[in-house]
């Protein structure tokens, strides 16, 4: 029986791989992912990485390949070491909470997996790890107090779960990580306590013989918002020292949050973090050119470039024939320094450069005490061309006096911080299409208007008040469009089409949806009837131009268009030839708001009726 990992002494970032992106082995398959698991693995050897215990169903994998993993037995890591003998890395799984019980849209059935604490640890442990997380309920920004308060308690029981699993066993060995949640410093101070009591009563406060880190979650939805990640860490740090447990001895881990912020967690005593940062850049050709600043890969010039291994494959002639390659097809196969590539590898070379960057930034953080006026003196000058940083140093300010004493060195003026909410708007995560129907509503388009325009919804609500929506009719009062004459209709994912006087309804402000490819056919269908009956009470007298950019609005649109041909004709904008991506963001693309603008303009000068 092997030793159960210990917990981490120093500071320590965990990538996020994604290993199964196909049937085994490693570096088998997966496109971006093959070129970054071969340089994990056979040049940077990093001692940590993160897998998301989830992550196969990104790639579609089937039932078989699945099980082909772990057949004899066989773990994702004895993959990893088969792949390279000589390297072993510590492997952190999380839970999978986020796909499991935050997004319902995943059908895990074939895996035979269940939301449940002991499914999730038999699959941590298929996967070889050595740290692993706790089945945990993330709570999203302006969740409703119930709900959180619900999805807080079912984390800290799942939490406590999973210390029975780990400890109760004597098969298990992992080093366990419970879960932590809470939006404010109130709200991990509850939590934090409410854990603790829990573990005591379970007999697990005797920390020497049942070790446990704590991981924070629900961070990524707040990851630009640093002030609040500080108070978070921090409301962690002091919950610890108030229940009279050493704050040095359990190890803290950060889920999902790295970039500018990671000098500052390893002020406030954060022990290790992970991101997936590095390839999510990559894959929008963002390139790290410094510890905070990055470029598009297309404007970077050989002075850009670094002195990692990646770099050098794209030094010289090589980085404009990359970018070429970048415009070229993808499965072809081209030559650059003096290897055959194709160009998934290009964007591999752009993530593990970003990685070495991220790596880069750590190795010069440890050169420090994490509490010396020396280091502290090294954030200022970190922070000091950039407002959004300085205002973190504002915040650390008011908790170490040290802050303002080298501001005022520096000649530094800390600027104010912001009052008020984070998020304001409340929202509910139980999802119930009954809550709004308007073709049982009553309802009816006035007859000046001419043109019902269907938008598809957006996560910020009022939908009128979101910036997509106000950029489209910006734009179209800009360009002379009346739009006193137009109907606009928000295709609801949770609720089929909602006119503007329902936007400010509760059950319309408060659900939290949008439609995916993974949406389950039974929610695509209720939407898509909606939409049909709702076009067959109030559109036979109008024109109907729905503009969308999303994939999975579309399809409905287009399912409906099919419906109705012969009685209601749908004008679906952009056109599909038109699209680069089927994604939201495409609508506020000029080129197509001014098709939009033309399509409108003739529909409503017209003097003819649809019919």
């Amino acid at each position: 029986m092997s030793a159960r990992p210990r917990s981490l002494q120093e500071f320590t970032f965990f990538p996020v791989v994604n290993f199964m992106t196909g049937p085994p082995g490693v570096l088998r398959n997966g496109g971006i992912w093959k070129s970054i698991k071969r340089g994990i693995i056979h040049e940077l050897k990093l001692p940590a990485i993160m897998t998301q215990v989830l992550h196969f169903v990104d790639f579609n994998l089937n039932e078989k390949s699945f099980n082909e993993w772990f057949k004899d037995g066989k773990t994702l890591k004895d993959w990893i070491i088969q792949e390279n003998p000589t390297y072993s890395p510590i492997l952190f799984a999380d839970s999978g909470g986020f796909k499991l019980l935050y997004n319902r849209e995943y059908d895990l059935s074939k895996y035979q997996l269940k939301a449940t604490p002991e499914s999730v640890l038999d699959l941590q442990l298929k996967l070889g790890a050595d740290y692993v997380a706790s089945l945990d309920y993330p709570i999203p920004p302006g969740l409703n107090k119930e709900e959180t308060n619900e999805r807080m308690e079912k984390s800290i029981m799942n939490a406590v779960r999973l210390m029975e699993l780990v400890y109760d066993s004597h098969d298990v060995d992992v080093f366990p990580y419970l879960a932590v949640h809470g939006r404010s410093y109130e709200e991990i101070q509850y939590y934090v306590k409410r854990l603790f009591n829990l573990l005591e009563e379970t007999g697990f406060n005797e920390y020497s013989h049942y070790p446990f880190g704590l991981a924070i979650g629900s961070m990524v939805p707040i990851k630009n918002h640093y002030e609040l990640i500080v108070e978070i860490i921090k409301a962690l740090k002091d919950t610890l020292i108030e229940i009279n447990s050493d704050p040095e001895k359990i190890p803290i881990h950060v889920f999902g949050i790295s970039g500018r912020i990671t000098p500052f967690m390893y002020y406030l005593g954060v022990n290790s973090f992970d991101s997936n940062t590095y390839v999510k850049a990559a894959q929008n050709l963002q390139f790290f050119v410094s510890y905070t600043q990055k470029k598009k890969f297309y404007m970077i010039t050989n002075r850009d470039l670094d002195l990692c291994p990646f770099c050098n494959c794209i030094r010289g002639r090589n980085l404009q024939k990359a970018k070429k390659i970048l415009k070229s097809k993808s499965y072809s196969r081209y030559s650059l320094h003096g290897k055959e590539v194709i160009k998934s590898d290009i964007y591999g070379i752009i993530a593990l450069h970003n990685l070495s960057v991220q790596l880069n930034l750590i190795g010069e953080l440890k050169k420090y005490n994490p509490k010396s006026r020396e280091f502290k003196e090294w954030l200022v000058g970190y922070a000091n061309s950039d407002n959004k940083l300085l205002k973190v140093v504002a915040k650390l300010s008011t908790i170490d006096e040290d802050f303002i004493d080298i501001a005022t060195k520096f000649k530094l003026k800390l600027p104010k911080l912001p009052k008020g909410q984070f998020y304001a708007r409340r929202i509910s995560l139980k999802r119930d299409p009954t809550k709004f129907d308007i073709t049982k509503t009553p309802y009816s388009v006035p007859p000046e208007k001419r043109v019902i325009l269907i938008l598809s919804c957006t996560p910020e609500k009022p939908y009128s008040k979101s910036t997509t929506h106000k950029l489209i009719f910006r734009y179209l009062q800009e360009h002379g469009v009346n739009i006193k004459k137009i109907e606009k209709v928000t295709l609801s994912g949770m609720y089929g089409p909602v006119p503007q006087n329902f936007e400010k309804e509760t059950s319309i402000l408060e659900y939290d949806f949008v439609l995916s490819s993974r949406t389950p056919e039974e929610q695509v269908s209720l939407v898509s009837t909606r939409l049909k009956e709702f076009l067959e009470n109030h559109a036979r007298d109008k024109w109907v131009v729905a503009y969308i950019g999303s994939g999975a609005y579309r399809k409905i649109i287009q399912r409906v268009q099919k419906e109705l041909k012969g009685n209601i004709s749908i004008i679906l904008l952009p056109d599909e030839s038109q699209l680069r991506r089927r994604v939201n963001s495409e609508v506020r693309k000029k080129t197509h708001l001014r098709t939009l603008v033309a399509t409108l303009e003739k529909l409503l000068n017209t003097g003819t009726e649809p019919f």
